[in-house]
């Protein structure tokens, strides 16, 4: 995985098995709650009813899409800020450029700070919570799976309806 530019808050970015220690056994549980994801993780979500009243994860879409170079462009341009939070992870060979942007209030989603990553590695991932504009670039055959959820507990709003400019695109 290659990164560059600016380091934006509400991104994180890895490696999935990277994450795991083999000196424990677990079931690598990437996005939940347990106990090797730290509580400020954006990947830490609580389970629905859970006690100690933090928010769970709710509106849960996910998507697996083989991406080629030759995929149409305006497919992975200037997308919306995020209004929730989305994982990207290549499930298997390939490279995926994932450009990322915030846009301070009133601004074009081009303008802001800026942050590159490339999923390279089976495993490698980006992930981000709201706020945040992406725009991708499939550089090789990629497969790619995207999960995105919103909280429940108003920490952010529900995800906006496909509108007629990005229905039916890949992301």
């Amino acid at each position: 995985m290659r990164r560059r530019g600016a380091e934006l808050e509400g991104l994180e970015a890895g490696n999935a098995w990277a994450l795991r220690d083999p000196l424990v056994p677990h079931t690598n549980w990437l996005v939940g709650d347990h106990p090797a994801i730290p509580a400020d993780s954006l990947r830490f979500l609580r389970h629905l009813g859970h006690p100690d009243g933090l928010e769970a994860a709710a509106n849960l879409a996910v998507k697996w899409f083989v991406h080629d170079p030759a995929d149409p462009p305006e497919w992975g341009q200037a997308k919306p800020p995020s209004v929730g939070r989305t994982l990207s992870l290549l499930a298997g060979p390939g490279a995926f450029e994932l450009c990322f942007r915030r846009p301070e209030a009133g601004e074009e989603v081009d303008a802001g700070q800026k942050a590159e990553v490339v999923l390279e590695e089976p495993g490698d991932f980006a992930l981000w919570g709201p706020g945040l504009a992406h725009s991708w670039r499939v550089l090789a055959p990629s497969v790619v799976l995207t999960v995105r959820w919103e909280l429940v507990g108003g920490v952010t709003p529900a995800f906006a309806s496909p509108t007629a400019s990005n229905a039916g695109r890949a992301e």
